[in-house]
């Protein structure tokens, strides 16, 4: 499984935009780091890594949603459809193993029973493929070089005019 990266240099007497910042900016660095080369295909452990990536970084942008108004829905929509896509595909890799542990075993006993798992083989595998065109186009969008920078900021622009015009505790220690 994806191990979270450490949010780093936070204080409690960060000012809480500031602390947000370096949080959104930590799920965005990690969730980028699984599938940096759109050209390859990444393998079926990289996108269960994203997936997790973008669970933290969904939870991360929904709970810091007040911080920025109207700016993180997009992404939180497509994190949401790319982590239900990705959910379908792991869910395809796993039925995949287990079929074929099974008919792996049916095989040593000559069963003629093979040729029902290996057309559900089949038909998992082109699932799976149709689901990762779709992914890859949610993808496409989310590592689009002007998307990212976007999003980096955006999440600045928001939290400073937030701390600026906000009664609520400027740190996270009041």
């Amino acid at each position: 499984m994806s191990k979270p990266l450490k949010v780093k240099a936070v204080s409690e007497d960060d000012p809480i935009p500031t602390t947000a910042v370096k949080i959104l900016r930590t799920r965005l660095d990690e969730f980028y780091s699984h599938w940096e080369d759109t050209q390859r295909i990444p393998s079926a452990q990289e996108l269960h890594n994203l997936r997790i990536s973008g669970k933290r970084l969904r939870y991360s942008a929904e709970q810091l949603r007040e911080l920025f108004p109207d700016r993180l829905a997009l992404l939180i929509d497509l994190l949401k459809r790319g982590q239900d896509l990705l959910g379908e595909i792991q869910d395809c890799v796993t039925r995949h193993e287990t079929i074929q542990t099974e008919l792996t075993r049916l095989q040593k006993q000559k069963s003629p029973d093979g040729n029902i798992l290996k057309n559900l083989i089949e038909a998992d595998h082109q699932r799976q493929s149709l689901l990762f065109n779709q992914f890859r186009e949610i993808w496409m969008g989310l590592s689009a070089p002007k998307f990212q920078a976007g999003l980096k900021a955006m999440v600045s622009q928001a939290c400073m005019e937030k701390a600026s015009m906000s009664g609520a505790p400027k740190r996270l220690n009041q």
